[in-house]
């Protein structure tokens, strides 16, 4: 629960600071629009605005005329088929000698009038939609020319909004670790003071959040190449941090770590010091190793005095005593604990 709880706490801090941050990058920067609006000629503007509204007109006209074009196709087809029924119903009449109806030659000589209407307004229609295109592709040319003098009237207006935007980036990054190290310092004290203590798994949960969130930070607004060294310098500075304590650790180690190897040694039947077997009651006259240790069993005790165990014993390797007579009750004690097993008396732990 302690560790499910710990990992809740870091990633809530994360999540908070990431709020925080967020409302930090809402403050407002350089808007390119509005430097283009202010910075840029008014008549080129103006010409611009006039060609695009000019585009515009132009490409609804295309699409009119396109419109009726259809239009006057689907018309001349009907008329065609008719024309080509009535002529049909002619060559049958001439065949039969029976001339067309009045009504049915009225309706030949209007639906070819209908035809050559149809087919001049195609023409017509033809002729604007020409027309209309040359024009777009003139308008698009100048379009183009206006589009061409805004941008090399705009390059030194881009270089200006890169600089202002660059300086905006640092601000913000400025804003942003100007909030997050005096927490990461905090944490950091924190973590010096209370590191191995009740509140330790709190303070790595939150050094830890405020941490991440500054990697962060530099990653996103610091340039590439900075970023690199700055994340190595400081991984350098961490393992050298944590090399350096080892190293005192193991020059004057602390009570905890001695009385955590004296303990995992004997219950190992190991020299804490340099790691030979120690064998001493049932296990006088055997060997073993870490691995091995489980497969030896107890149940030679019967083949040995009862009170085998209960002498002093120096390791023949070292000349480290690990077991010798408590000065208070005189029975047989480890030598490397703080405490008897028989009477409870205490001591300091050697090499402390």
């Amino acid at each position: 629960m302690v560790l499910g709880f710990s990992i809740a706490v870091g990633v809530l801090a994360f999540w908070l600071l990431g709020y925080v941050l967020r409302d930090i990058d809402r403050i407002d920067g350089p808007n390119y629009s509005q430097m283009l609006e202010a910075e840029l000629p008014q008549q080129l503007i103006e010409q611009r605005d006039q060609l695009e509204q000019r585009q515009l007109e132009l490409n609804q006209k295309i699409q009119s005329a396109q419109e009726k074009r259809r239009l006057t196709a689907q018309t001349t087809g009907d008329s065609q088929q008719t024309i080509n029924q009535l002529l049909e119903l002619e060559r049958l009449a001439n065949e039969k000698s029976q001339p067309l109806t009045t009504e049915q030659q009225q309706a030949l000589t209007e639906n070819l009038q209908l035809f050559l209407e149809n087919q001049r307004q195609a023409q017509q229609l033809n002729s604007e939609l020409s027309t209309l295109n040359d024009q777009l592709g003139d308008l698009r040319d100048q379009v183009q020319a206006n589009a061409s003098a805004i941008t090399s009237v705009s390059v030194p207006i881009q270089e200006r909004y890169n600089e202002l935007y660059q300086r905006h980036q640092w601000q913000l990054a400025a804003y942003k670790l100007g909030l997050l190290i005096p927490l990461l310092l905090v944490c950091g004290w924190l973590f010096v003071r209370h590191s191995g203590g009740t509140y330790a798994m709190l303070v790595y949960a939150l050094a830890g959040a405020v941490a991440a969130r500054v990697l962060l930070v530099m990653h996103e607004h610091f340039p590439a190449i900075y970023f690199r060294y700055i994340l190595i310098v400081l991984s350098l500075a961490i393992a050298i941090g944590v090399l350096v304590k080892l190293l005192r650790l193991l020059d004057r180690p602390s009570r905890g770590w001695l009385l955590s190897q004296y303990r995992e040694a004997y219950a190992s039947f190991f020299c804490p010091v340099c790691a030979y077997p120690v064998q001493r009651g049932p296990l006088k006259f055997a060997y073993w190793t870490r691995r091995s240790l489980k497969k030896h069993s107890l149940s030679m005790a019967g083949l040995f005095p009862a009170n085998e165990g209960d002498r002093p014993y120096v390791c023949p390797c070292c000349a480290t005593r690990l077991f010798e007579s408590c000065e208070q009750c005189g029975e047989v004690r480890h030598s490397l604990l703080p405490a008897c097993e028989k009477c409870g008396a205490e001591r300091t732990v050697p090499g402390e």
